[in-house]
């Protein structure tokens, strides 16, 4: 081989592994990211809508962007989190394309992530190679392409989020690191060198620009201080060259710390997932931590202690732990807040209460409660199991051999296997550990076999050694390829066909009708491209909002979907903010959809300005569940609160849907599904009299849109489910009358209304008021409110009105009776708005 080639033979497979990567991300989720329903691309998730607002708004802005957003989390706002990385990137990549229209700009981005996932053989490349060597490296560079589950999930077409940029970033941070340490470890030169100096100024630049896609990526410093460290207490047992290593940790610190510190004084609090000087002083003080290192043992080697009687083996390590003692107590004693984040990092793998809802928080190893490798399966295919016994190979070979650069490489895999276990959202950060350490094994067993022995034979054409080795290596390389690449690969193939998509048209239909057809779409869309002034208090309500701004209620997974589509500010958003609770009687989603009376949710509507509510028929049913936990604080509570007990939905020989209560289904029946049955109180609450009884009974709230219904979804299934167990077990202990056993609208819009009051004298013991009222989807519903009369007197409050604009309206005049007196009554649009007033006796 000669010497051109045995430099430069690895990177048509790397381009090759980059084109597989492309191909996967585009060309399989294709059609669910165009679909024909809307103009541009559908973006996945729910944050690649919030990066399209932010992108969106930097285009208009150029060069300044969003830092405190006062468009969500209505009325406090919120200082974003997502970093400058990711939505500079978007804003360049839609200028360059010419994007200007929110379509258009959707397709430049939506191109993003599948460049970032393919692009990721790079970093792993280098990280495996200056580990375990090139050829181990190439393997790397086409397996890390393939991992399927949220390695894929997160970098394929439309899934514009800085995720895989983390991972990127974190794997060229890592890898740069290394090779800067390996040039360096031996060298004796200049200092000044430029090409040598330019290894840890690379390492230093990927390090700060994982800061500026993710703020606490802070994380890769702790862990090569924590490599520098052991490096340094194992100096007598390997030949590192600890002046070197502290030079290049130093100098990778402070071009990290400079390309930070333009962006460490946008949030005015010390955080760890916001852009803060907490960032900057954790790689500062890095910075500082490694010169003491490097002093010490400096001061260990030149004998000083000997003076004292101080063996010079123990004196480095019983002076580090001194230290490092005094400066936690300082910071606990004199920086308590920057302590406090800190510790929050040690709190990623502890998830409790409602966040136990949040799919991406919940412990990896674990289904239905129970330890369980198939998620591993899911997420790494085949390579876990290659990745996990290696990772425990190459500690005993570091025990063995002290090589630094496998303390290097496991440290970063534990880390990571650490924090997968607490939280199965770092299933995308462990699928490029699993690729390396499956590769780095892979790659030693067909040395062993002598599988690239016989291959660098046949490219000499050596027929001799090619003989002398066997076929039998060849066979034996193939088949460990094939094992490693052949199921990783299938599953990534058919995994990344179904990654792509988020939001559906239903959302999407009524979301664009809210942002064209509620009051002030001139001030919103004014007010959506603004920079907006950071408030003084970030913790009171934001003071600078226009006048006549109003919010919209929903469950937080919608709100950034409110605030890029409908250009409205939502109360709750992914950030996991507005949700608030019951248990300390803190204002929000929760406690508003979970409410068991109208007054108590209309107060939660009113201290955070309320004026719409969505509701769709995820709340009303499987979502509804993560409502009541956050709402109550704990699964068990809530399961007790809510619901009754388990089920079995099943069709009888008639071909009727029916509902078993105790685990057995009729003869002949055909079960379909199990089911959680909703109690008594599940009825009660705001979300079912919103989206299982249409608003009925409710005095401040009108139904004002209906999107496309639920049919043919397992959510609208379940609806149908819950209805029928409504007028099978509680119609007559709730009093609502009996609904229709039907799947309704997907999503429906409600407005927050003062309604009309219409009151006097009555004859009877109740007074009954009712209106059908039919929907823009030609569905029809009967309102019903009924009252007490006391001391002959009623009163009652109408929302809807005969001549609304809305496309939700009555179809007649309200009937209202009482003692055999019927009268009918029509109310206009500005009485039910403002508040009006009528008299009507029904004597």
């Amino acid at each position: 081989m000669n010497e051109k080639v045995e430099k430069y033979w690895h990177i048509p497979f790397i381009l090759i592994a980059i084109a597989v990567g492309l191909y996967l991300r585009i060309a399989n989720p294709w059609n669910n990211v165009f679909v024909p329903w809307m103009e541009g691309a559908r973006l996945s998730g729910n944050d690649p809508w919030y990066y399209f607002r932010l992108i969106d708004s930097a285009i208009h802005n150029f060069p300044s962007r969003i830092w405190f957003d006062a468009f969500t989390h209505y009325p406090y706002g919120t200082y974003t989190h997502f970093g400058p990385f990711l939505v500079y990137l978007g804003a360049l990549v839609s200028m360059l394309t010419g994007a200007t229209t929110p379509a258009e700009i959707r397709t430049a981005i939506a191109f993003i992530p599948a460049f970032g996932g393919a692009l990721l053989a790079i970093p792993a490349y280098v990280l495996t190679k200056e580990v375990f060597g090139k050829r181990a490296g190439v393997i790397s560079a086409f397996v890390v392409v393939l991992i399927p589950g949220q390695l894929m999930a997160r970098s394929v077409l439309s899934f514009n989020d800085h995720h895989i940029w983390e991972v990127f970033w974190q794997t060229l941070t890592l890898g740069t690191f290394i090779l800067a340490y390996n040039r360096w470890k031996d060298y004796t030169g200049e200092v000044k060198n430029p090409k040598m100096l330019a290894y840890p100024v690379i390492a230093g630049v990927s390090m700060g620009m994982y800061l500026l896609a993710w703020a606490p990526g802070f994380i890769s410093a702790l862990m090569i201080l924590l490599f520098v460290f052991f490096a340094f207490l194992l100096k007598e047992s390997h030949k590192a060259d600890l002046k070197n290593l502290a030079f290049v940790s130093v100098a990778t610190f402070l071009v990290a710390s400079l390309i930070y510190l333009p962006f460490a004084f946008k949030y005015p609090n010390y955080s760890t997932n916001r852009y803060s000087m907490f960032q900057f002083f954790v790689l500062f003080g890095s910075t500082i931590l490694v010169l003491a290192f490097y002093i010490i043992e400096r001061y260990t080697r030149n004998k000083i202690f000997d003076k004292f009687g101080i063996n010079r083996k123990y004196a480095f390590p019983a002076i580090l732990v001194v230290l490092s003692a005094i400066i936690v107590a300082a910071v606990l004693t004199l920086a308590p807040d920057f302590a406090r984040n800190l510790q929050y990092i040690f709190r990623v793998v502890q998830p409790r209460g409602g966040q136990l809802t949040i799919a991406e928080v919940q412990p990896f190893f674990s289904m239905g409660g129970k330890f369980s490798l198939t998620p591993a399966w899911q997420n790494f295919s085949i390579t876990f199991f290659f990745a996990i016994p290696a990772m425990f190979y190459y500690a005993y070979r570091f025990i063995k051999t002290k090589d630094e650069k496998l303390l290097f490489i496991l440290i970063w895999g534990f880390a990571m296997l650490v924090a997968l276990a607490g939280q199965n959202r770092f299933a995308y950060y462990f699928g490029v550990v699993s690729a390396v350490f499956a590769s780095a094994i892979a790659s030693e067993i067909l040395e062993r076999v002598r599988f690239y022995d016989y291959i660098s034979a046949a490219i000499r054409s050596d027929e001799r050694a090619m003989k002398k080795i066997g076929a039998r290596s060849v066979i034996a390389g193939i088949l460990v390829l094939l094992v490693l690449v052949y199921p990783t690969f299938s599953q990534a193939n058919e995994y990344s066909r179904y990654s792509a998509g988020g939001i559906n048209k239903q959302w999407y239909d009524a979301l664009t009708w809210m942002r064209d057809n509620t009051p002030g779409k001139e001030v919103y869309d004014e007010f959506y491209y603004q920079l907006y002034k950071s408030p003084e208090n970030f913790r009171e309500p934001y003071p600078y909002y226009p006048e006549g701004v109003y919010s919209v209620m929903s469950w937080w997974d919608y709100g950034h979907w409110i605030t890029a589509i409908a250009h409205r500010i939502p109360v709750a958003n992914p950030f996991q903010q507005g949700i608030g609770n019951k248990y300390n009687n803190v204002p929000g989603a929760a406690p508003f959809f979970t409410a068991f009376n109208e007054s108590y949710a209309d107060s939660i509507a009113e201290k955070l300005g309320v004026k719409y509510v969505v509701s769709d028929v995820e709340m009303a049913t499987g979502k509804f569940y993560a409502m009541a936990v956050w709402a109550e604080g704990s699964l068990e509570k809530a399961g007790q609160m809510y619901f009754a007990g388990s089920g079995i939905v099943y069709v009888d020989v008639q071909g009727n849907l029916g509902i078993s209560l105790t685990g057995r289904v009729p003869l002949g029946a055909r079960p379909i599904s199990g089911i959680n049955i909703p109690s008594e109180n599940y009825y009660r609450t705001m979300e079912a009299k919103l989206h299982i009884f249409d608003g009925r009974g409710l005095k401040h709230y009108r139904m004002v849109y209906e999107s496309g219904f639920g049919t043919n979804t397992y959510s609208g299934f379940q609806e149908l489910a819950y209805r029928n167990i409504y007028n099978s077990l509680y119609d007559k202990k709730l009093g609502f009358g009996k609904v229709d056993a039907l799947s309704t609208g997907y999503v429906k819009v409600f407005e927050r209304v003062k309604g009309v009051t219409v009151k006097g004298k009555a004859s009877g013991d109740e007074v009954t008021a009712k209106v059908t009222i039919k929907t823009n989807q030609g569905r029809t519903f009967e309102y019903i409110q009924k009252v007490k009369v006391v001391n002959g007197e009623y009163e009652l409050i109408l929302p809807y009105a005969q001549n609304t604009t809305y496309p939700v309206k009555p179809m007649s005049a309200y009937t209202i009776e009482s003692g055999g007196v019927v009268k009918t009554l029509e109310v206009s649009d500005e009485q039910v708005e403002n508040g009006g007033v009528i008299v009507l006796d029904l004597i």
